[in-house]
């Protein structure tokens, strides 16, 4: 079910190296600037949020995304060199089956990357880099699982890697699926997580934190179900789940066990919602504090409006709720805050939170809607208020969206002021469409 009636190039790229003065200037006080790593973008090229896309590790920082040529999808990297500003030429991971196969990617102890890719309901392909630290060339391709979706990929303390994904069923509900690679070991299916509770289709929007000990896993997720012909996700839930033994077994914030696997009835849930309730929910990516609190950002959309919630869970298992459209400058105070985007922690523990804005009006289709533009929160004034500004450069004509924050998945490091990459351009029409959006780079060069 095609959901826009519902939320109403060749190999190699550039080809060369490309030097800091080719970038936009756009935020020179901070050092940030702006970067196009690509004019192929498909119609999601950066999304889904929940898959860390960018991994930083000493002087250098990998970026992933999906570009769409003439003869179908590709998985691009591109390595920018922090000490000289330069990026690196295109290098081609390999194919995706459509709009839906763009990679995760994480970095190892040894600094070797992983990246998982490729499927829309089919097998995840997988690959490791020949050499630490070095995105040019990779190991050969390995493919695992059947009717996978959307993966999110962490390292473990030992480098084991834990992936979560949706898995589909023509007869069943479809779940969440926990997958898990030892060094030097062969891809594994351990624990079923998370199940809708009605067959047909399904969506999960499941992410991944790891506390800074990496002993306790955290998961968010956003559960969408029960779409037929009356509406496309008639029930949604934002919930919770955190695991202490790496996965095998999941709780609520308040020690409290679940059986697995968990429901929207018996998750920890932060927010209801669905076309059946009037209350579109969608989930940000998840991240954890230095102090070992986790946070999340999810965005509630109702009686035409959107805004998007800061949630921080307290002692005792309370969740602080902060409703983050409150802090939009003047010049964006009509604008709806929405997510996709995410939360994440520079290596100051600042917290910096990537979303974006979207003009309300008439149009019932707000996906990828032309006035999207990606901006970025921090908290200011002790923590008492959020600073606001643009991350894309303001285009009326032009979305920018999809944006997505680096976080801390293992072992990259993440900087004082994480890296974000966001699309430039429609979504297109079907999930094949051949498209030549912008990939763009925000960050300090």
């Amino acid at each position: 079910m095609d959901r826009r009636h519902f939320l109403g190039t060749v190999l190699g790229g550039t080809g060369g190296l490309v030097s800091a003065p080719s970038c936009l200037a756009a935020d020179a006080s901070k050092g940030d600037q702006r970067f196009l790593l690509s004019k192929n973008g498909c119609g999601r090229a950066t999304g889904y949020a929940e898959a860390n896309k960018i991994v930083t590790l000493g002087d250098k920082t990998h970026v992933g995304w999906l570009d769409s040529v003439a003869d179908g999808f590709r998985v691009r990297v591109r390595t920018l060199d922090r000490t000289s500003g330069r990026w690196s030429e295109t290098v081609t991971l390999g194919e995706a089956h459509d709009n839906h196969g763009g990679p995760a990617l994480v970095v190892d102890s040894r600094g070797f990357l992983h990246a998982v890719y490729f499927p829309h309901h089919h097998p995840f392909r997988y690959r490791r880099s020949k050499r630490p630290g070095d995105a040019s060339e990779w190991e050969e391709e390995i493919q695992f699982g059947e009717r996978l979706t959307y993966p999110t990929l962490v390292c473990g303390p030992d480098d084991t890697l834990y992936l979560t994904c949706r898995r589909s069923f023509s007869d069943r509900p479809w779940q969440v699926e926990l997958w898990t690679k030892p060094p030097g070991g062969q891809w594994q299916t351990s624990t079923t997580i998370a199940a809708a509770r009605f067959t047909g289709y399904a969506h999960f929007q499941e992410s991944l934190a790891w506390s800074p000990d990496r002993r306790l896993l955290h998961l968010c997720c956003r559960i969408h179900e029960k779409t037929d012909k009356e509406g496309y996700g008639r029930i949604q839930t934002v919930g919770f789940l955190e695991s202490d033994d790496y996965g095998r077994s999941w709780r609520r914030s308040d020690g409290s066990p679940i059986e697995l696997p968990a429901t929207a009835e018996s998750i920890e849930v932060l927010e209801s919602g669905g076309v059946d309730a009037g209350r579109i929910l969608r989930a940000g990516a998840v991240a954890v504090d230095p102090e070992g609190t986790p946070h999340l950002v999810y965005s509630i959309t109702e009686n035409g409006r959107s805004h998007t919630i800061l949630a921080a869970l307290e002692e005792g298992g309370r969740w602080r709720r902060t409703n983050l459209s409150r802090y939009l400058p003047d010049q964006w105070r009509e604008w709806d805050l929405l997510v996709s985007g995410g939360v994440s922690f520079g290596s100051g523990g600042t917290m910096f939170i990537a979303a974006q804005v979207q003009k309300p009006g008439g149009d019932t289709d707000t996906w990828g809607h032309r006035t999207n533009e990606v901006v970025a929160l921090e908290p200011s004034d002790g923590g008492r208020s959020f600073s606001f500004r643009t991350v894309s450069e303001p285009d009326p004509e032009t979305s920018h969206w999809l944006p997505n924050v680096e976080r801390a998945t293992g072992y990259n490091a993440v900087p004082e002021r994480p890296g974000i990459i966001y699309t430039a351009g429609p979504p297109g029409e079907k999930n094949t469409d051949i498209l030549s959006n912008g990939v763009w780079w925000f960050g300090q060069g």
